[in-house]
């Protein structure tokens, strides 16, 4: 099998005529982590003004019953009240703004165009249906790998009400996006305008898993798979020269896991759900607290598909043996 290394994104990058970032590449990471930081007090703006009454009621009292908040006791209150389903819908629209935040960034602050980013005009109404259904395949898969290992028990058909499942699939398809746009449009990207592909996919992959480091039953196997996940999604974006597939796949990625499964999406329950399942056996077969993505079935998963992007010529994709297209330049 031939490694399959052809990727016309890092030529768009690497002549677009106007992308201003440091040469250096820890200097690319701390501009990346203050933007990121920005992005997401630019999100809290909507998810304070529902958290925030109610983290105040609750500190009130616990001032008047003890004199003091313990740290560990708020934490587990702000999180309680920000997975609360309901809540759940604000925190996925919200990344809208986040979304935003970066985007004007790489666009005025960078003055790049958002071909560098990934975001081509050509196929991108495909390539996101095609990457819808690519996270619906890769984690079923996963369900079903965790269901023949004894990991899962089947409830059957929940019956969740389809208005709301359908307004958590889109709440779900924003909050895909940002995290795609944050990590492989914005820092994957960045690092390639003067870095290799390792050092791209490498450090977007670290920060992806790293940033979810609060989430419920987080643990060391978690963030093993997160980086995985991360490595796939890079390989996916550099493969199919085009940000929109990966958006989409992310998206449907945790609305199959969370609301057609009925399963912990990193730790949350979302809400409504189509299907019922439950946690069996060993932590290692179902992830746990965390949710699948933290299980074996996930590894095995995701390193298939990582073996099947760096080899296997693919329809949808850009392949080596393609004759290569003439380089955009980009103004």
């Amino acid at each position: 099998m031939t490694l399959q290394n052809h990727y016309p994104l890092i030529d768009t990058i690497r002549n677009a005529r106007r992308f201003y970032t440091p040469k250096s590449l820890w200097g690319k990471e701390l501009v990346f982590i203050i933007v990121m930081l920005l992005s997401q007090l630019a999100e809290g703006i909507i998810i304070g003004a529902k958290v925030m009454p109610s983290l105040f009621e609750w500190g009130e009292e616990q001032l008047e019953k003890n004199g003091t908040i313990p740290m560990e006791e708020l934490m587990d209150k702000i999180w309680n009240i920000t997975a609360d389903p309901v809540n759940m819908r604000i925190v996925l629209y919200s990344t809208i703004l986040g979304t935003l935040t970066i985007l004007f960034f790489c666009r005025q602050i960078e003055g790049r165009r958002f071909e560098t980013m990934g975001f081509r005009k050509e196929g991108a109404v495909r390539q996101y249906f095609i990457g819808m259904l690519a996270g619906f395949v890769l984690f079923s898969l996963i369900v079903l790998l965790s269901w023949c290992m004894g990991g899962l028990e089947f409830h059957g058909y929940h019956g969740g009400a389809i208005s709301s499942i359908l307004i958590i699939l889109l709440g779900f398809l924003f909050q895909g996006m940002s995290e795609e746009v944050v990590f492989r449009g914005c820092c994957m990207t960045t690092i390639l305008r003067h870095q290799n592909v390792y050092w791209a996919i490498g450090l977007n992959s670290f920060f992806f898993g790293i940033m979810h480091g609060m989430n419920k039953g987080f643990t060391l196997f978690a963030l093993f798979n997160l980086i995985l996940y991360a490595v796939m999604a890079s390989l996916y974006v550099l493969r199919t020269d085009n940000l929109w597939g990966a958006c989409a796949l992310h998206g449907v990625w945790n609305f199959v896991q969370g609301n057609f499964y009925g399963l912990p999406v990193s730790g949350i329950d979302s809400g409504d759900k189509v299907f019922s399942m439950s946690l069996k056996g060993a932590d290692i077969l179902n992830g746990g607290a965390f949710g699948l993505e933290a299980s074996l079935a996930t590894t095995i998963v995701l390193s298939i598909a990582i073996a099947v992007l760096l080899f296997a010529p693919l329809p949808f994709c850009v392949n080596g043996q393609k004759e290569k297209k003439e380089t955009e330049k980009i103004a």
